[in-house]
C-alpha cells in the first residue's frame, strides 16, 4: 500500500506573491504538475504526492526541499525568461518580509532586482549598512559580476511605482542583470542566490556581531589579568644600621 503525503506551505504576506500573473503559480504547476492540492485554512500553498512513487526521485526531492524558493522566485523567473528571449514585462512587487520588500524592475536589455532592506534592531541596521556598502566595492573588482548599486534613498527604477515612504531604514540595493547572467543553468543560479540574499546577509550580521563580541571579552578578560596583578606594593619600616627609622623623602 502506497503511502501518501500532503506538504503545506505557509509564506508569510503570500498573497501577494501566490498569483497568477508573477510568475510563481507558473513555475510551481511547471515543476509539480498535478500535485497541488487544497491547503488548509492556516496555510498558502499545499502539494499531495505518493512518498513510494518518488522516493529514489533526486530532482523531485530536491526541488521539494526548495519549495521556498521556487515561490519567492517566481517572479524573478518569469522576468529572467523573458530577458532571455527579448522582450520584458511590467514592474512587479511584494514584501518578502515584514516592512521589507523586493522590487523586479525589467527592460529589454536588462532586469533589475531591488531590495528595500530594513532590520528591527539599531545594530543590525548600521551593520547592515556597511555590508551593503561593500557588495558595490567587491563588484568592482569582479567585472563579471551584476553592477550593484546602494543608496538609503529609492533608485531611479522605482520613480514611477508607488510604495509606502519609509525613513531610517538600512537602505535599498539593486542589481542589474543583464542577458549574459541569466543564459542558461545561470538563471536558476540567480534566482537561488537572489531569494537567498535576505538570509545570506542577516547571517553575516550575526556573524559580525558574534566576532566582535568575542574581542569585546578577549579584550575585557586582558584588562582583568592587568588589573589583578597590578597589586600597590605595602610599603614596610625600613631601619639603618643605628637602629633609626629610615624615611624616604
Amino acid at each position: 500500500m502506497s503511502a501518501s503525503v500532503t506538504l503545506m506551505v505557509w509564506i508569510d504576506l503570500s498573497e501577494q506573491i501566490l498569483n497568477l500573473t508573477n510568475g510563481s503559480t507558473e513555475l510551481l504547476t511547471k515543476l509539480f504538475p498535478g500535485l497541488d492540492t487544497t491547503p488548509d485554512a492556516t496555510f498558502d500553498f499545499a502539494l499531495k504526492f505518493d512518498c513510494d512513487k518518488y522516493a529514489n526521485n533526486t530532482d523531485f526531492l530536491n526541488s521539494i526541499s526548495q519549495i521556498k524558493r521556487h515561490i519567492l522566485g517566481g517572479p524573478m523567473n518569469a522576468a529572467f525568461t523573458a530577458l532571455a528571449a527579448g522582450s520584458s514585462l511590467p514592474a512587479s512587487s511584494y514584501s518578502y518580509r515584514k516592512n521589507e520588500s523586493m522590487f523586479i524592475c525589467p527592460s529589454k536589455d536588462k532586469v533589475v532586482v531591488i531590495f528595500l532592506v530594513d532590520f528591527q534592531d539599531t545594530m543590525d541596521k548600521a551593520v547592515s549598512r556597511i555590508f551593503l556598502q561593500e557588495f558595490v566595492e567587491g563588484q568592482r573588482s569582479v567585472r563579471t559580476a551584476p553592477p550593484v548599486s546602494y543608496s538609503k534613498e529609492p533608485p531611479q527604477e522605482l520613480a514611477g511605482m508607488k510604495f509606502p515612504a519609509r525613513e531610517n531604514i538600512s537602505g535599498y540595493i539593486s542589481f542589474s542583470l543583464e542577458k549574459r547572467h541569466v543564459e542558461g543553468a545561470k538563471k536558476d543560479q540567480a534566482i537561488t542566490l537572489l531569494t537567498g540574499f535576505r538570509s545570506y546577509l542577516h547571517y553575516h550580521i550575526k556573524c559580525s556581531k558574534t566576532y566582535l563580541q568575542m574581542r569585546m571579552r578577549k579584550r575585557v578578560a586582558g584588562w582583568l589579568q592587568v588589573l589583578n596583578r597590578a597589586v600597590p606594593e605595602i610599603e614596610t619600616e625600613k631601619k639603618t644600621a643605628a637602629g633609626k627609622t629610615f624615611v624616604r623623602k
